[in-house]
């Protein structure tokens, strides 16, 4: 929208050809005229951009088939079993989605894109975990959000429950996913149930889901990175990762059972962390 703003008194669509048509018996200004022009070569670039990752994905697929990959349908028949057996005996993952309060509604629609993305690396692993999505309220905007950007959201093969973590297990089973926790995670217990804080805070806002763990008495544990990482000669070097970071992490961990594996693979690049010298041997 911000490419056709200041066409003064002049109504354009977005979302088709209504922008020419209400355009056709309108004198424009040049600057009108400049703003115009601009959005139709972007809208052209656009275009032609989503023409070639068609074909690139086309090509993609073709070559995958000619290399023996199973087709699509047979891959999600066999994904679908994974997920549905992961239910009765996968380790328990929860998503904690309590802090629509501490969140933008640009931040909600980040969180929405993440839990699509966690959903999709559950999906492909070979060793999904039992993943729910909790203290998800159906009238919540949360839940509004993600049905309406993400395409079959009430059809992923998820939990999703309204009640919150300490309604559903023994919190002494808990162990809370915190970056501002004192002690670090050092395994995964298949009879544990871990928990990581749906929240994307641009912001920053320090100790949210710690205070939490205090006020209901829970376990918090963060990610060990610094015990097998460190800086580099240059990086954001910040500990603080997004929800599918964190679950990536934890997923590969369970399929690896090593920490240099599931850092390296999952702690971005642009943080400037990079493995110890005493690890990098072992990943």
């Amino acid at each position: 929208m911000e490419l056709i703003e200041g066409l003064e008194n002049l109504e354009l669509s977005l979302d088709g050809p209504e922008i020419y048509n209400e355009c056709e018996n309108k004198i424009l200004s040049k600057n009108q005229q400049k703003k115009l022009n601009r959005y139709e070569a972007i809208s052209g670039r656009k275009k032609d951009k989503r023409k070639e990752e068609r074909s690139r994905r086309r090509e993609r697929f073709k070559e995958r088939r000619q290399g023996g990959e199973k087709p699509k349908d047979e891959t999600r028949k066999e994904q679908i079993e994974r997920l549905t057996n992961a239910k009765e005996v996968g380790i328990k993952v929860f998503i904690d989605l309590q802090y629509a309060t501490n969140m933008t509604n640009k931040e909600t629609q980040r969180l929405c894109n993440q839990l699509k993305r966690i959903y999709g690396s559950n999906k492909a692993s070979i060793s999904p975990f039992n993943l729910t999505f909790s203290n998800l309220k159906r009238d919540g905007i949360i839940y509004q959000t993600c049905v309406e950007k993400i395409t079959g959201f009430q059809q992923f093969h998820v939990n999703m429950i309204e009640e919150s973590i300490s309604e559903e297990h023994d919190i002494s089973k808990l162990i809370y996913l915190s970056p501002d926790a004192a002690e670090y995670l050092e395994n995964i217990e298949d009879d544990k149930v871990y928990v990581i804080g749906g929240l994307v805070d641009d912001t920053v806002q320090s100790r949210v889901s710690l205070q939490y763990t205090e006020t209901v008495g829970l376990t918090a544990r963060k990610l060990p990175i610094p015990l097998y990482m460190e800086k580099s000669d240059g990086g954001t070097f910040k500990q603080i990762l997004t929800v599918n970071q964190v679950f990536d992490i934890l997923l590969k961990f369970q399929e690896t059972k090593s920490w240099p594996e599931a850092l390296i693979a999952g702690v971005p690049k642009r943080t400037g962390f990079v493995l110890k010298q005493e690890h990098k041997e072992n990943s």
